[in-house]
């Protein structure tokens, strides 16, 4: 199967081919829509699974008669392909449409500049390559001083380890299939977002939301994506837990989230030491880079503040780094 070419991850017209190929302007935002979906669908033998419904639900301008004709016109002009594939990873393995494009159809925007997180995968690789290289030449540079009988005791730990950065594929490969089996939650209290927003793998195996407000979302933004998937991979104690912010936390409860972790407390990064169960509600201790210990206190008495569980636990999570 040839590489398809990089394409930016927005419907941008691409004005030149559609004067070349003579495209309405309906025909010319689907081929737009097709030339994207390699970075979300799913790939059945180089076809990428997309339901006409689907299509009328990110583009409600089109109908299903324009979107129908539309794809005829398409593959009349050898732009794309279709074909019915057996899509294993849903329930009842239906056949549904498979679109690719063509050695034609893949011209559409094929001069664009390169997506950020194409650019950003290039540089990972490149940065990967230079580590390698680097622990090749220090293999070389032990083996060279290390008499025989000791090198095998001694190679491993003085060669570091490659960056968990270069893990995150098969982490998220894991996490993927995992939850994407039976669409059930991963987590939710995710830093940068609402508390009670949930995470899940939906239907097409790609990140989504369920928000407070139950409404639903599939994640589109590489660094949103990108921020949350390196969070869960250095948090990974929160895999398939969602915290029931109805109920009262225990002072457990808040030792288990929170104990050792990093909070931003004014301009000030400092980690959590304890919790310290008072009459009313608990005291927190926190640790700061140089090591001294102190509770939080009240930004106007600068008393030691007493929190209720309930607000400790939102303010924590409020304050995670």
């Amino acid at each position: 199967m040839s590489v398809l070419p990089k394409h930016t991850q927005i419907l941008i017209k691409d004005l030149d081919f559609q004067a070349k190929y003579n495209l309405s302007h309906s025909q010319t935002d689907l081929m737009a829509y097709l030339a994207n979906i390699p970075y979300w669908s799913i790939n059945i033998n180089g076809y990428f699974v997309i339901a006409t419904s689907k299509i009328m639900s990110d583009l409600p301008a089109m109908g299903q008669k324009t979107i129908e004709a539309s794809l005829k016109v398409l593959k009349d002009l050898e732009l794309i392909e279709c074909t019915l594939v057996k899509v294993t990873q849903w329930r009842g393995k239906p056949m549904i449409r498979g679109v690719k494009l063509t050695k034609k159809g893949k011209e559409y925007n094929s001069s664009l500049v390169l997506p950020s997180q194409d650019k950003e995968v290039i540089r990972l690789k490149k940065e990967k390559k230079e580590l390698q290289e680097i622990i090749d030449n220090m293999r070389v540079e032990i083996a060279e001083k290390t008499p025989k009988e000791t090198l095998k005791a001694r190679l491993k730990p003085s060669i570091p380890s490659v960056p968990s950065l270069f893990n995150i594929e098969s982490f998220i490969d894991k996490v993927t299939s995992r939850f994407g089996k039976n669409s059930q939650p991963i987590c939710n209290a995710v830093p940068k977002w609402d508390k009670e927003t949930t995470f899940y793998i939906n239907s097409y195996n790609k990140l989504s939301i369920v928000t407070s407000d139950k409404k639903v979302k599939q994640l589109k933004n590489p660094l949103e994506i990108a921020q949350f998937w390196k969070w869960l991979s250095t948090h990974s104690e929160r895999i398939g837990e969602v915290i029931d912010f109805k109920k009262t936390p225990t002072i457990k409860a808040l030792e288990k989230h929170f104990l050792n972790k990093t909070v931003k407390i004014g301009k000030n990064q400092e980690k959590i030491s304890a919790f310290v169960k008072v009459k009313n509600g608990v005291k927190i201790k926190v640790e700061s880079r140089d090591k001294k210990i102190r509770f939080i206190t009240d930004s106007l008495t600068h008393k030691e503040k007493i929190f209720e569980y309930k607000t400790c636990q939102e303010v924590m999570f409020a304050l995670l780094v």
